[in-house]
């Protein structure tokens, strides 16, 4: 089998409400789809995008024309089934193997829905197997006025969320610590709340800042200092007594090794786009489980085949957190790009998607209905 073309798309869908963070706020989901034929009739979807642009500068023009202009002739020609050779390929293109993770992550994507169509297995299957086809799922709450995080807090938990994350690091810190305080009072004691900082304090604000919050009984501190600077992490998770998750410092493989070797964190937060797709993401899981360190799944909010190939991750993944960061697209934004949308169940966890590769199918006319023309 030989992989004949590739298709570009870009789709811009809005969000239900603004979704801000301590980098900033978005009001639409700018996201790349593609659809990769092969010479035997069978095409895979693969998913990339940005919610903001982060430590990679990747935007969704940028992914476009990377895939279009570099990417697309690397790949043309290449066997489906190899890969690993794929991955050498795309990462040979720029010196040091770490850029370009976006445009990685739809190749990579579209290539494991192609060999799993063409085995009639799921991509979870051909990442070494499944050991879970249900999850609990998690929710990040935007930043807001604390009166309303706590509402926004108490709603989703009576939707049978399993765990909130309280983003941090927008502003004043004692309002960061006001909202941690008014989410905890809101959802009670006991339930599972998490910060997430985005890396928007330095050590000195992070550690009284973060020490007060602990007062509240916070599972894990996500990326508290700059995603380079593995030595304030350290500092930070020498004192606290609540776990450090690292996010925007994990990006490659050698982003965990080199948090491994500092002792920065005591988990990693994995997400197929910003880390080059399914197949180096499972190879950073296995460095950080070998490491010692704990393995957990975020998002950036991707749309349906995103987000199955995050749940087909996690399924195949033994030492993965057992609680999901996402659940569905429709959480979020106001519709999806696919005929067979993932969404929640009633009782707020979600089913791995069923049937061969990514097991999603898009939708023709809504692809019409959000695709983008490219303006420079």
């Amino acid at each position: 089998m030989k992989i004949t073309s590739v298709e570009c798309h870009m789709v811009t869908i809005p969000y239900k409400n603004p979704y801000r963070m301590a980098p900033g706020e978005t009001k639409h989901k700018k996201q790349i789809i593609i659809v990769m034929g092969t010479d035997e009739g069978i095409t895979g979807i693969g998913e990339a995008g940005v919610t903001l642009v982060e430590r990679g500068g990747e935007t969704q023009e940028a992914i476009y024309i990377t895939l279009k202009k570099y990417f697309t002739p690397i790949v043309i020609g290449m066997d489906p089934f190899e890969i690993g050779k794929i991955i050498d390929k795309l990462e040979g293109f720029n010196q040091g193997r770490t850029g370009f993770l976006c445009a990685k992550a739809a190749i990579d994507q579209a290539v494991y829905d192609i060999v799993g169509k063409a085995t009639n297995q799921p991509i979870a299957k051909l990442l070494g197997g499944i050991y879970r086809t249900n999850f609990k799922v998690s929710r990040s709450l935007g930043v807001k006025p604390p009166k309303e995080m706590a509402e926004d807090a108490l709603r989703l938990k009576a939707l049978g969320y399993a765990m909130l994350t309280v983003k941090a690091g927008f502003g004043d810190p004692k309002e960061d610590i006001d909202r941690v305080a008014a989410v905890r009072d809101a959802v009670g004691p006991g339930y599972p709340i998490e910060v997430d900082v985005n890396g928007a304090y330095t050590v000195e604000v992070a550690i009284p800042t973060l020490r007060k919050m602990e007062r509240y009984g916070i599972e894990a501190v996500e990326q508290p200092v700059a995603w380079w600077d593995l030595k304030g992490m350290r500092d930070v998770r020498m004192a606290l007594d609540t776990p450090i998750t690292a996010d925007e410092s994990a990006w490659t493989p050698y982003d965990v090794m080199n948090i491994a070797k500092e002792g920065a964190a005591d988990t990693i937060c994995l997400k197929p786009i910003k880390n080059g797709g399914l197949f180096l993401s499972r190879r950073m899981a296995e460095i950080a489980d070998a490491a010692g360190m704990g393995v957990l799944v975020g998002s950036k909010h991707p749309l349906s085949p995103g987000t199955s190939a995050l749940m087909h991750l996690v399924a195949a993944i033994p030492a993965m957190h057992a609680i999901m960061g996402y659940g569905s697209p429709l959480e979020r934004l106001v519709d999806d790009i696919c005929v067979n949308p993932i969404e929640m169940n009633a009782d707020g966890t979600v089913d791995l998607p069923t049937g061969p590769g990514l097991g999603v199918e898009l939708s023709a006319e809504k692809l019409r209905k959000y695709r983008e023309e490219l303006v420079i």
